[in-house]
């Protein structure tokens, strides 16, 4: 047999639903009477960041959604219907607000309600709705301190139709609710703060209207370890391993093939760092970064040209101008910790070969002459005296192709010592360079970093 008390509770409840809403009329606002203000109260639990798309600017994020209002037309006495004190009904069958969020940009949005959703009605006329639900709103994005970015999102919740002199709001907590969320891997929650607003709306038509909403703050930070880590330090490091290009010799071949190789590495960078940058006309501080060290890194090839073009030793035996060699090769040498070297350049000066003196063969010319002379006289066939005359001769061409050996080895010495000297000037003039490409590098980074 059927117990009767579920059959007493079947019928009370079959009772107290036709006592409600026999004449029920769920398009009517449930007043009692037409002037009063019915009160809206909204609670939002944030669950999960569902996608932040820095491209069109949009949150997409899945909310627990609560709301609670009282139905005049939905009291009853429990005593009356065997003790109900609350009632589940399909949220189809009773009069909602028309609470809208304002932000919404879900082209696919088609109210809050559905058909599996369900409200709890209390004998005090007291409704309560809960829903899950996933919401696309518009949200402005600053990405000008990307990737230490800090993005406040606005989820504002009103009714589109009900204004302020029929509805009112107003937020169950002061704060949003972040008991049941996901941790997310790129955003950090910091508040989601909630503040009741009442706007005038249609000023500008002439039917200025106040409406009440209720405002959510979502304050987000973006964890930048995986952007340090995969964006900033290969660029960081791409930065000052130009800085290599300067030590190098002017006369190695190597030195602008290197710089390019560089320069082409940073340009590849920025393409693959443009697909990961959000779109925004606020060029991000780490882009404006890698676009101003392109450009250092152009000029730093352009200095090196003009330093192995100035440095040239081989367009001809040219000397430094004594202003250069005092200014660059003292003064500034001194400075940047390189020594004096236009003391090491007067030594090596002092340590070159000094004048050769031939050997003076006019006496063994006269000697011969005489000997030749008495033997004229005596025997003009002597074998002797032919020898020595050839042997004469023979130093004589010996000590001309000597001194012209020695004077090759001279200049030779000469341009050498001069390639060193300017060599040693475009020492100076890259140290130079370096200098202000890191100062200019380094200056960029902190004040990008600062303004960050």
């Amino acid at each position: 047999m059927i117990d009767d008390g579920i059959l007493g509770g079947k019928e009370n409840g079959t009772r107290l639903y036709h006592h409600l809403f026999n004449h029920y009329n769920k398009a009517l606002r449930p007043v009692k009477a037409p002037d009063d203000i019915l009160m809206v109260e909204i609670g939002v639990t944030l669950t999960h960041i569902i996608d932040m798309n820095e491209k069109h600017q949009t949150l997409t994020a899945n909310i627990w959604m609560t709301m609670a209002w009282n139905d005049s037309h939905l009291t009853w006495e429990p005593e009356e219907f065997g003790g109900f004190k609350a009632l589940t009904l399909p949220a189809a069958e009773i009069w909602k607000p028309d609470i809208v969020l304002y932000q919404n940009v879900d082209p696919y949005f088609n109210g809050w309600s559905t058909d599996d959703t369900y409200i709890k009605v209390y004998s005090t006329g007291y409704v309560l709705w809960e829903m899950p639900t996933v919401t696309m709103s518009s949200c402005h994005l600053d990405v000008s301190s990307f990737p230490f970015d800090t993005q406040t999102c606005v989820l504002k919740f009103g009714p589109w139709i009900h204004s302020g002199n029929e509805l009112d709001m107003r937020s169950m907590a002061d704060e949003g609710s972040l008991e049941s969320f996901i941790v997310h891997p790129e955003w950090e929650v910091g508040s989601f703060k909630a503040k009741r607003h009442m706007i005038w709306y249609g000023e500008d038509f002439n039917i200025g209207t106040p409406y009440a909403d209720v405002t959510f703050r979502l304050v987000l930070k973006r964890k930048s370890t995986f952007y340090v880590f995969n964006l900033l330090l290969p660029c960081l490091l791409l930065t000052f391993v130009m800085t290599a290009t300067f030590f190098l010799p002017s006369n190695c071949g190597e030195k602008l093939s290197f710089g390019v190789s560089l320069l082409l590495s940073m340009v590849v960078f920025q393409l693959v760092l443009t697909d990961v940058l959000p779109e925004s006309d606020n060029l991000p501080w780490i882009g404006r970064f890698v676009i101003i060290t392109m450009i250092l890194m152009a000029v730093s090839l352009g200095m090196s040209v003009f330093v192995m073009y100035a440095c040239d030793s081989s367009m001809g035996a040219r000397t430094i101008p004594d202003w250069s060699r005092k200014v660059f090769l003292k003064y500034v040498a001194t400075l940047l910790l390189m020594g004096d070297l236009s003391k090491q350049s007067l030594a090596e000066s002092a340590d070159s070969p000094g004048e050769y003196s031939p050997p003076d063969l006019t006496t063994l010319n006269s000697v011969d002459s005489n000997k030749q002379h008495n033997d004229n006289t005596t025997n003009s066939n002597d074998k002797t005296t032919l020898a020595l005359h050839h042997m004469v001769d023979n130093l004589q061409c010996v000590q001309q192709n000597l001194a012209g050996l020695l004077t090759h080895a001279r200049r030779v010495e000469k341009n050498r010592a001069l390639e060193r000297e300017w060599r040693s000037l475009a020492k100076v003039l890259d140290r130079i360079c370096m200098l202000l490409y890191l100062v200019t590098a380094t200056s960029c980074l902190i004040a990008f970093a600062t303004a960050a």
